[in-house]
C-alpha cells in the first residue's frame, strides 16, 4: 500500500550527531513514524554502506537515497510493481541517476586546474582529517567506505570557492557544501532522487505528502522536492545561509541535531507548525517562544492525524 505520507530526511547534523555518534534522542520521532506507518527516507551524502547501517540502527525498512542523488536504493517487496530500471542485486532494486565516480573525480581535477583552485580528495585525507570534517567522518570504523559515484574534497584554499564554482556550473555542474566538505554534483541530486521515488509510488496508486529535513547546502534540492521543507539550525544556532535564501516559505526547527530533529518530526505529526525561515508580508503573524514568529494561516501537515504525543507511546527499540 502506497504511504499518504512520506518522511525524507539527511542524516547528519539532524537525525544524529556523527562525533559521539549519538543516536537515541531521536528514537521518539522514529517510533512515533513506525506507530503511524510513515516511512522515514534517509538521504545522505554518504555511501550505501554507511547509510544501511544508520537504517538498520533505527530499525527502518524504507528506501534510502545515497551519495548526493547518485543512486535509490527500493528494498525488495516496497513497491508492488517494482522499480523499472533499477538494478536488483538481491536486497534492493538499485537506480543509478548519477554518473560513476571516476567521471566526476576527472572533472574535478579538470576543473581545479581551470580555476587555479587547490583540492584535496576525501579519499586521500588522513583519518585524523576526516574525523575534523565532521559530517562526513565514516561511521563504519576505520574502513574507507566504498564510493560509487561521488568524491567529497577539501578546498586548500576557501577564497577560490567561487572561481571553481563558475567553472564548474559552465560545465553544467554543481558546487555545494555539505556538513564539513564540498561535493560536485552533476547529472543527479537528492531533488531528483526524491522526484523519481515519489514517481514510483504514484506509478503504485498514490503521490504521499512529503516532509523533508535538511541542514545543508547539499539539501537544497531535497528541500525544494517536498511538499513541507524544514530547515534544522547548524552548529551555534545558525541556518545554512543559502537554504534562508532560497527557501523563504520554510519552516525552521527549533535547533539542530537528535533532539532537534525528534522535535521537528513530532510538532509536524500532531499537526503543529514550526516557525518560519522568513515572515511573509501582509499576513497575520503569532508570538512563538524565543522571540520567533509564525505566519497564522492554518495548519499545513497534511492529512488529518488525530492524536497527541503522549498517544505515540515509546515504541519498540530499534536494534543497536
Amino acid at each position: 500500500m502506497t504511504p499518504e505520507r512520506l518522511v525524507v530526511s539527511g542524516i547528519d547534523g539532524g537525525l544524529l550527531d556523527p562525533q559521539p555518534r549519538d543516536y537515541d534522542r531521536a528514537r521518539p520521532a522514529i517510533a512515533a513514524l513506525e506507530r503511524l506507518g510513515v516511512p522515514l527516507v534517509l538521504c545522505s551524502s554518504r555511501t550505501r554502506s554507511e547509510v544501511a547501517l544508520v537504517s538498520r540502527i533505527f530499525g527502518l525498512s524504507a528506501p534510502m537515497i545515497v551519495e548526493n542523488g547518485a543512486a535509490l536504493l527500493v528494498p525488495g517487496g516496497h513497491l508492488s510493481r517494482g522499480a523499472p530500471g533499477g538494478q536488483w542485486d538481491g536486497e534492493c532494486h538499485v537506480l543509478r541517476l548519477g554518473p560513476p565516480r571516476e567521471t566526476l573525480r576527472q572533472a574535478l581535477e579538470e576543473l581545479s586546474a581551470e580555476a587555479g583552485v587547490g583540492v584535496r580528495l576525501f579519499a586521500k585525507l588522513t583519518s585524523g582529517e576526516r574525523l575534523r570534517c565532521g559530517g562526513l567522518a565514516s561511521l563504519i570504523g576505520p574502513a574507507d567506505p566504498a564510493r560509487e559515484h561521488t568524491e567529497p574534497f577539501l578546498l586548500d584554499d576557501e577564497a577560490g570557492e567561487a572561481a571553481l564554482a563558475r567553472a564548474a556550473e559552465a560545465r553544467g555542474l554543481r558546487l555545494a557544501r555539505g556538513q564539513g566538505l564540498w561535493h560536485l554534483c552533476g547529472g543527479a541530486d537528492k531533488g531528483l532522487a526524491v522526484r523519481t521515488l515519489l514517481s514510483l509510488y504514484e506509478r503504485e496508486g498514490t503521490r504521499p505528502w512529503t516532509v523533508g529535513l535538511g541542514a545543508w547546502q547539499v539539501d537544497l534540492p531535497m528541500l525544494r522536492a517536498v511538499s513541507r521543507p524544514v530547515v534544522l539550525p547548524g552548529p551555534g544556532g545558525e541556518v545554512e545561509p543559502l537554504l534562508a535564501a532560497e527557501l523563504k516559505h520554510a519552516e525552521r526547527a527549533w535547533r539542530g541535531g537528535p533532539e532537534g530533529w525528534n522535535d521537528a518530526v513530532l510538532t509536524v505529526l500532531t499537526g503543529r507548525r514550526l516557525p518560519l525561515l522568513a515572515r511573509t508580508p501582509g499576513r497575520g503573524r503569532r508570538s512563538l517562544p524565543g522571540g520567533l514568529d509564525v505566519d497564522n494561516y492554518g495548519d499545513s501537515s497534511g492529512p488529518d492525524l488525530d492524536l497527541r504525543v503522549a498517544d505515540l507511546g515509546p515504541g519498540p527499540t530499534a536494534p543497536r
